[in-house]
């Protein structure tokens, strides 16, 4: 994907971290996408209901005070059923599975720390299986 494909993408990075969620913003930005910041879930929420333009991919971490990362996602599923999900958490993968059951087995994740280049691939991955499905439509 390229710098200029990858602007056209809008990024919602959703974590109540402060250096968690500037380095995702940072790091996306110089990517070359167009990065929208919340720090909880009612942010997020905010975003999706106010943003004249679609947003392509959410990056939520899971476990937040009020409503976990998978609450967030159901609604945000319903208000935007296009958007791509990408989980992410520092706790370790059978902790999350404790604390949010199955839910979240049905989400590409990502566990911190993880560097720039990992974060980037894996946007581009799932932006990119987007694309796909769009095109494989197309030729339907």
């Amino acid at each position: 994907m390229s710098k200029r494909t990858a602007g056209a993408a809008t990024i919602l990075v959703v974590d109540d971290e402060p250096i968690a969620l500037e380095f995702c913003r940072s790091t996306l930005v110089r990517a070359g996408y167009k990065v929208l910041t919340a720090s909880t879930a009612k942010q997020a929420l905010s975003h999706f209901e106010s943003c004249r333009s679609p947003i392509d991919l959410a990056l939520i971490d899971v476990v937040m005070p009020g409503m976990n990362g998978v609450e967030l996602v159901k609604r945000l599923e319903r208000l935007s059923p296009g958007t791509r999900i990408v989980l992410m958490s520092g706790y370790s993968p059978d902790e999350v599975k404790r604390i949010v059951a199955d839910d979240a087995s049905s989400y590409r994740s990502m566990w911190k720390p993880f560097e720039a280049a990992t974060l980037v691939q894996t946007v581009k991955n799932v932006l990119g299986m987007t694309v796909q499905m769009r095109a494989a439509r197309a030729s339907e």
